[in-house]
């Protein structure tokens, strides 16, 4: 098999760096905890090495009629143009919920309230039938063993929820350093038996209603060639045959 060799990487070094096998994976990017600043610098890098990936929005941060006319209001604005654009670029779109909850921590009635909110706002930019739902931390999705009321709240919505197979941990200040969030998705991607499918990294800051994951859009650019040495960036439906486009 040939590889293409891509912005001046040797994928030779780089698979033996990470003991990346010769066959490639199939990596899905996806973006959580926005829309933030930043979100339209990662939209860029995407668009430019024609990659179609997945964001899941918070509900609030899109949400312009909580403000009164000001700084706030026009914020919301531009976020709301931003989720436009993530739209018309062809990238898929689903709900991180209305607010950033430990689902499982809420009642009933609370559970059920910011999953609809989040479907009510977002509405019109799901892309997949059904429309994709990710839980903040996980929670409710990793524990739905012993808490089975979150994901029978999404079912009773209409969602379905949209896991990972591999993280970048990129909101740890610790790994926003060098390479050390590329380290980690090579990493779970490659060694052992190594792994298909989506990798969760972050475009916003959840605690912040504007504010971006600054490391990973400054050098997503310079990952993505050496992720492209041991993987092929593909649709969700190419991993996900639970989800059909709109």
């Amino acid at each position: 098999m040939t590889f293409q060799v891509f912005a001046g990487e040797d994928c030779n070094a780089v698979r033996a760096q990470y003991q990346c096998p010769v066959k490639k994976h199939r990596l899905h990017l996806s973006f959580d905890d926005g829309v933030g600043s930043v979100t339209p610098k990662i939209l860029d890098v995407l668009k430019r090495e024609n990659i179609k990936a997945t964001f899941l929005i918070l509900g609030n941060k899109i949400d312009c009629k909580q403000y009164k006319p000001g700084k706030s209001l026009d914020l919301c604005k531009q976020r709301f143009n931003t989720l436009k654009r993530i739209k018309s670029e062809g990238h898929d779109i689903g709900s991180h919920s209305y607010q950033h909850y430990r689902h499982s921590q809420l009642s009933w009635a609370d559970l059920n309230k910011t999953i609809l909110d989040s479907k009510k706002i977002l509405e019109p930019f799901f892309t997949t039938q059904p429309p994709i739902f990710r839980l903040p931390y996980g929670d409710g999705w990793f524990n739905q063993k012993d808490q089975p009321q979150v994901m029978q709240a999404l079912k009773q919505a209409g969602f379905e929820h949209l896991g990972w197979e591999m993280t970048a941990y990129d909101w740890n200040e610790k790994y926003q350093h060098g390479d050390q969030i590329l380290d980690n998705v090579m990493g779970q991607m490659c060694k052992g038996r190594g792994r298909d499918g989506v990798v969760l990294f972050h475009d916003g800051v959840f605690e912040n209603e504007h504010e971006g994951r600054v490391f990973t859009a400054n050098n997503l650019a310079r990952w993505i060639p050496k992720l492209r040495c041991a993987a092929d960036f593909v649709p969700l439906i190419d991993v996900k045959k639970n989800f059909k486009k709109r």
